[in-house]
């Protein structure tokens, strides 16, 4: 469910050695593995690769499978790892911290595991919150960073005003979680409009999701876990003069895409958009111009927050490919 941080708004592991994965491989271009360490079990899909590893970071409410296609187009140059994050898709924890700094803790776990001594680290939406903290208190293991429309600071008033006035509920009703049928296209229509339904999709679907006896649907994670995670989101300022790596930040525009196309709905998006968003985007250009010591802006000429990803593809592969290689 690629509900991202609004969604948070509105079991079982015990200590094991971190080297130890268990491991099955997929019909996908990555294999499946799992990290137990104390308090924590971390599900992630290596795709291989050579090169310096960059690690993807999935927004609130999604899984490490929304990244298949776009993993799958880097994995040339650069080895491709994505998890997921405590509370999601097949991650667990014994403990619920959900705050920034256990985040981050878990990036250290994942690449001690590894065994990576310094990595690439791309965060999207909420999960640059992740990779600015990591920077700060790890630079020595940071080569360099990319806020996949993650250039935005979550403790900004801007991210609460949109909160209120967003003119759909970003949340599935009782009847659009009766069956993963009704799921996918309440999912579909609103979060990715303006994007023909694809396997990608349907894996992080899956991955975000589970199915009860009765075939009924509940998202990953619960609506308990999203809001720490939220709190922990809102509550974190970024302070990116701390940080030295270089950095990539990538926007897109607008926000989001109304998912129906009545006329007063259409009017609510593009007023949230022109009264919030856009000074909130302005905002926080600046400041990441001002603070950022090395940093690249990229603005991308197709897709929201949601659907960037694949509108803006190539765009966006070889603009990374580009940052990293230089």
């Amino acid at each position: 469910m690629s509900i991202f941080f609004l969604w948070g708004y509105c079991f079982l592991f015990s200590s094991v050695q971190s080297q130890q994965t268990n491991q099955m491989v997929t019909g996908q271009m990555y294999i499946e593995k799992f990290i137990q360490a104390e308090g924590i079990r971390l599900h992630y899909l290596d795709w291989g690769g050579s090169g310096l590893p960059l690690i993807l970071i999935h927004p609130l409410g999604d899984s490490p499978y929304i990244f298949e296609d776009f993993a799958a187009a880097l994995k040339n140059k650069f080895r491709i790892i994505a998890y997921s994050r405590r509370g999601h898709s097949k991650s667990a924890a014994t403990v619920l911290h959900y705050d920034n700094s256990t985040l981050v803790s878990d990036i250290k776990i994942l690449l001690d595991s590894l065994q990576v001594n310094k990595a690439n680290l791309l965060g999207w939406s909420m999960g640059g919150n992740e990779i600015t903290e990591f920077a700060i208190r790890y630079p020595e293991r940071t080569n360099k960073l990319i806020y996949f429309e993650s250039g935005y600071d979550l403790s900004d008033d801007a991210f609460r005003d949109i909160i209120k006035t967003i003119p759909k509920s970003p949340f599935p009703d009782s009847l659009d979680l009766l069956t993963i049928d009704a799921y996918r296209k309440w999912y579909h229509k609103f979060w990715f409009s303006d994007v023909e339904w694809n396997s990608t999709l349907e894996a992080n679907l899956h991955g975000s999701t589970r199915i009860n006896s009765d075939g009924s649907v509940v998202t990953l994670p619960n609506d308990s876990i999203s809001k720490m995670f939220l709190e922990s989101a809102t509550s974190y300022h970024r302070n990116y003069r701390m940080i030295q790596a270089p950095a990539l930040v990538i926007y897109a525009k607008p926000f989001f895409v109304s998912p129906v196309k009545d006329e007063k709905v259409l009017f609510g998006y593009a007023e949230m958009e022109r009264n919030i968003i856009h000074p909130w985007r302005l905002r926080s250009m600046y400041q990441i111009k001002a603070e950022l010591k090395n940093v690249t802006i990229k603005e991308l000429p197709e897709g929201s927050h949601t659907s960037f990803i694949f509108l803006s593809k190539d765009s966006l592969v070889e603009t990374i490919d580009h940052f990293l290689s230089h």
